[in-house]
């Protein structure tokens, strides 16, 4: 499983306890609300009764007071019937006094009624609201008698003490219910108390329970994923400092271990004492044309490959790390002389020579370092890296090369920056000049066509050649600007030579890829055919075998096809250099091979190279095209290329290339010869 599979399978499991913990805690919460609920009910039932009965013995409390109150009334009412003095008005205060205590004590007896029916629907009334209910019947008939009939009737009460018997019965039942509503209140506090201590006891058991099966459980889950994360963390941690490809360090790893190593020296305020050590950086040569021809797959393999060939190579200590693309650094603590740098250098330039074989195909590949050396070179880890940058540079102009930093390079390099800066001036400045080699044919010495070669007219330095300043055109805009000014040049001159009747042949301009990915190059043409008059066919176009490694071949090719179609010339340049095959000349439409000056070069000295030439000649023949030799300098090499079969050639034997001025000179005396 990758990391990735791996990651997403953590969140996934972590999303689903989440999710598994906002259920918990939901299920939780209800069964909490609920036993609370139930709990509020059962309490607030308990206090409902335990307030009932409270209120039934408050009520028989004051019905008992009430009572005596209506017995000493009746009394006293009774005795002044049969007293003549007693005024008739205050009899008649006592008969109203009498029927409002009656009201009242029936009021209270319908409210203890009321309350025993709502503990009891099935309640009863008991024996002392039975003799109550009948005292009071008799006294309200007392109420309705006039004061003679009281005198009178005094004989149906019993004498004046009419209710001596009842009031005795009555009494003792006042006193059992009153000590019965206390007992019921006391045992509705105690029921109260123990429900109370039920419920709250539920309540415990229950969270417990739930604390077992759910808290619990939840808890371990969340310790699960806790000690996942802290695992995941530590291999993240790893991993944070390792390259996910080739396992090696990677770039942030590569700069705090720099940074470490370099710290001691700052903080011994710039003496490094023991803390020297050496900085290899390495870049592969051509990997991105392996990468583009065989896929990213294949391209991965071998850079895995590279990486474990580096780091068995490297000696125990040293920090190997892959800072991204194809370019690899290494650390070296303890090395401090320059020769161990470079025989360190040589070792990996030496691992990576056996070749690679991935999926039935053997490859082959080189790389270029460059190394500094601490402190010699940088007493900083900007310094030290900028200083390697610069060796590396320095190694990649030759490839499969490794330069160890000097103050020379330094010089070169700052020497290059400025020519770098000075190129966008040139563009703005028209500071590009075009001249004009000459093709000729090595059999008759006629001139057939010239190229084109762009020279820059610096302000100090003055005339500088191609390979000064081409190779620090990197960027595409830069690179197309300083093309369609030597296109608009070249096209000014053909105008010239047709004005005044020279036969020039035709002009190779050398078109980079840049120009031909898009219709750049195709437009630049089209308005300089447009703007001066000219036929198509003034015109040729000059580009290397390197067009077949471009993933944008197709393109390319589609442009050039297109610009043939319409009668440009295409050459196909430095051949026998690059990665051109069989097939892709088979299915190129150009018009002629250029031989490379590097084999023209060792004619006489090299047979390999001449049979290679010869080799080239007769390909061309084959496929009907047209072989021109760059480089021709001695006349050995003439007289080798005419009896190989070779038509045309360019190089110093003939005539260097010439400004404007002095191509014309040359074209108005074969003009006069002719």
């Amino acid at each position: 499983m990758s990391l990735d599979d791996a990651t997403k399978a953590d969140h996934f499991s972590l999303d689903r306890h989440i999710r598994s913990i906002s259920h918990y805690y939901v299920g939780t919460l209800v069964a909490v609300i609920l036993i609370v609920l139930v709990i509020y009910a059962s309490m607030q039932a308990v206090l409902e009764r335990h307030s009932v009965q409270q209120n039934i013995s408050f009520l028989t409390s004051n019905q008992f007071i009430e009572f005596h109150q209506l017995k000493s009334t009746a009394r006293a009412l009774t005795r002044g019937a049969t007293d003549d003095v007693v005024p008739g008005n205050v009899l008649e205060r006592m008969v109203d006094d009498l029927h409002q205590q009656i009201v009242k004590i029936r009021d209270t007896s319908a409210q203890l009624h009321s309350l025993r029916l709502r503990l009891d629907k099935n309640a009863a009334p008991s024996d002392l609201d039975l003799r109550l209910r009948a005292f009071i019947d008799r006294t309200e008939k007392l109420g309705k008698f006039v004061s003679a009939d009281r005198a009178k009737y005094s004989s149906f009460w019993g004498g004046i003490e009419f209710a001596t018997a009842s009031d005795g019965a009555i009494m003792r039942g006042f006193q059992l219910e009153i000590a019965q509503s206390f007992t019921k209140s006391q045992a509705s506090i105690v029921a109260a108390k123990r429900i109370s201590a039920l419920l709250i006891l539920s309540l415990l058991v229950a969270l417990c329970v739930v604390g077992a099966a759910v808290i619990f459980p939840l808890l371990k889950k969340l310790r699960v994923e806790y000690e996942k994360k802290q695992v995941f963390e530590r291999e993240l941690s790893i991993l944070v400092n390792k390259d996910s490809l080739t396992g090696l360090s990677n770039r942030r790893s590569f700069n705090q271990a720099l940074g470490g190593l370099v710290a001691p020296a700052l903080a011994a305020g710039g003496d490094a004492g023991n803390a020297a050590f050496a900085l290899l950086l390495i870049d592969l040569d051509d990997f991105k044309a392996v990468n583009d021809t065989f896929g990213h797959q294949t391209g991965d393999g071998l850079l895995i490959e590279v990486a474990r060939r580096i780091a068995a190579t490297v000696t125990a200590g040293a920090i190997p790390a892959r800072l991204g693309g194809d370019e690899f650094a290494i650390l070296v603590p303890g090395l401090a002389h320059h020769a161990q740098a470079g025989e360190l250098a040589m070792r990996i330039r030496e691992s990576l020579v056996p070749p690679f074989a991935f999926d039935g195909h053997t490859h082959r590949i080189s790389a270029s370092i460059g190394g500094a050396v601490f402190p010699d070179h940088g007493t900083s880890a900007h310094d030290l890296i900028r200083c390697a940058d610069l060796a590396l540079y320095a190694a990649k102009t030759e490839r499969n090369s490794l330069v160890i930093f000097n103050t020379a390079m330094m010089a070169d390099r700052l020497a290059e920056s400025h020519l770098r800066a000075g190129l966008f001036k040139a563009v703005e400045e028209d500071e590009f000049l075009v001249y004009y080699q000459p093709k000729i044919d090595i059999g008759t010495g006629r001139h057939l066509a010239f190229e084109a070669l762009v020279r820059w007219r610096h302000p100090q330095l003055g005339i500088l050649p191609p390979g000064r300043f081409l190779h620090l055109l990197d960027t595409p805009s830069l690179m197309t600007s300083m093309t369609e000014m030597v296109v608009n040049k070249v096209a000014r001159d053909i105008r010239a030579w047709r004005d005044a009747g020279m036969a020039f042949g035709s002009v190779a301009v050398n078109m980079p890829e840049t120009t031909l990915i898009c219709e750049t190059g195709y437009r630049m043409l089209a308005n300089a055919v447009q703007r001066h008059a000219l036929d198509w066919s003034d015109f040729a176009i000059e580009i290397t075998e390197d067009v077949f490694m471009n993933k944008y071949t197709e393109q390319i090719l589609a442009t050039v096809l297109k610009l043939r179609e319409r009668g440009v010339s295409i050459a196909l340049d430095d051949f026998g250099t690059g990665f051109a095959s069989l097939t892709n000349l088979r299915n190129f439409h150009f018009d002629d091979i250029k031989i490379d000056r590097s084999f023209v070069s060792e004619i006489g000295a090299d047979v390999k190279s001449e049979q290679i030439i010869k080799a080239m000649i007769n390909l061309a023949a084959n496929l009907g095209k047209s072989c021109i030799a760059e480089g021709v300098e001695t006349e050995e090499h003439v007289l080798f290329l005419r009896q190989a079969g070779c038509v045309i050639g360019q190089g110093y034997f003939f005539a260097q290339p010439q400004p404007f001025e002095t191509a014309t000179r040359g074209l108005r005396s074969i003009l006069a010869a002719a």
